[in-house]
């Protein structure tokens, strides 16, 4: 791809899922053999020569309101937004600007839908997200944590935000489990700000608990919140017999694709964009019904941030997950540890088909393409 020039301007320099995408993404269509510039501010000051025969290609990967698009269209012949939603609708702040992209790429079906019905008119293609099954594996060592020895061990990966819905995790294994089940709950989580420290996500999860009117004797559960290194976090997943996350919507979920290439099956809610890979060979699914964020949000059992402003428009909806399906989940996993090696053998084998370089090939056809 000789011709094209592409301009990569996303959070590559962030510890988020976001940010593990967008290099994720310059790193496959190198390899892929695209001449990719990464710059990682809201501009550029990338010139277009005159009388050049490279078509120059911008791939944007933050937010689309904050595009200056009239400025952008003097450096570049096409304008890609790459990006991922998590709801029925995308922020009714997104428009009119993203319809003024030449096309739009996101990683799932589920994000191609939420576009579609929120009004987007221009091309929009599926460019899936992968996984270093390579690194991922599940002959990785485990996270050294004496207490899960002899015990059934559900881990958790996931920021704690009310999206994710860390309220009904702890709910319903306090519910269903008790001190005498040999059990362990294992939670890596984070904050968002810098007083979202971990001893603060402990005191909310402890406060919740006393609310709820559960005494110290429930089965354990260990919360990590420090910065963790790579290797230590692919032995959280190998730690695991199963992963377990009520999600209330997610664009893709790369946890669930580290925890199926770590062999490990996932317990999860049915709907989202993770529905494009987790299958009943691989996954426990919950039951759940969609609705307005808003009831969620201002319910007593909300503990975690919730990102109000994003997530509660008039026609945006999202999964609740069935407590109690998520109990009878847990309760069968727990039962028959048999079934869940079968079905993290099946994930390993599914995972091991979605690689980044995949995802770079995908997305090197669409850079390829002239305007539509």
């Amino acid at each position: 791809m000789a011709k094209i020039h592409v301009v990569w301007r996303g959070p590559v320099k962030r510890a988020t899922g976001l940010g593990i995408a967008s290099r994720e993404y310059v790193s496959a269509l190198r390899k892929q053999g695209v001449n990719v510039k990464v710059n990682t501010g809201e501009s550029s000051r990338y010139t277009k020569k005159d009388g050049s025969k490279k078509r120059n290609v911008l791939i944007y990967h933050l937010l689309p309101q904050k595009l200056n698009m009239k400025r952008e269209r003097k450096q570049f012949d096409r304008i890609i937004l790459n990006t991922v939603w998590e709801t029925t609708r995308i922020p009714r702040s997104w428009f009119p600007k993203i319809n003024q992209f030449d096309t739009v790429c996101v990683p799932t079906t589920q994000n191609k839908i939420a576009l579609r019905q929120s009004g987007v008119k221009v091309p929009i293609f599926i460019v899936p997200h992968g996984v270093h099954s390579e690194k991922f594996k599940p002959g990785n060592k485990k996270y050294h944590l004496p207490i899960a020895k002899g015990r059934f061990v559900f881990v958790s990966v996931f920021g704690f935000q009310h999206r994710k819905n860390p309220e009904t995790l702890l709910r319903a294994y306090w519910k269903e489990f008790s001190a005498n089940d040999k059990v362990l709950l294992v939670i890596k989580t984070n904050g968002y700000t810098r007083h979202e420290t971990g001893q603060w996500i402990r005191n909310r999860i402890e406060s919740y608990k006393k609310r709820l009117g559960f005494s110290k004797k429930t089965a354990p559960i260990v919360v990590i919140t420090e910065h963790m290194s790579p290797a230590k976090l692919k032995g959280i997943y190998t730690l695991g017999d199963v992963f377990v996350l009520p999600t209330r919507g997610e664009g893709v979920g790369l946890p669930f694709m580290e925890a199926l290439s770590s062999g490990v099956p996932v317990i999860t809610t049915g709907w989202g964009g993770h529905m494009d890979f987790l299958n009943h060979g691989n996954s426990f699914f919950i039951k759940y019904k969609l609705q307005k964020p808003q009831i969620s949000m201002n319910s007593k059992h909300a503990i975690a941030r919730k990102f109000r402003s994003l997530f509660s428009g008039k026609d945006q909806r999202w999964a609740e997950p069935d407590l109690i399906s998520l109990r009878s989940k847990m309760r069968f996993a727990f039962h028959h540890p048999r079934i869940c090696k079968v079905k993290g053998k099946q994930g390993r084998l599914d995972m091991k088909k979605l690689s980044w370089y995949r995802a770079g090939a995908a997305l090197k056809k669409i850079v390829g393409m002239k305007k539509i």
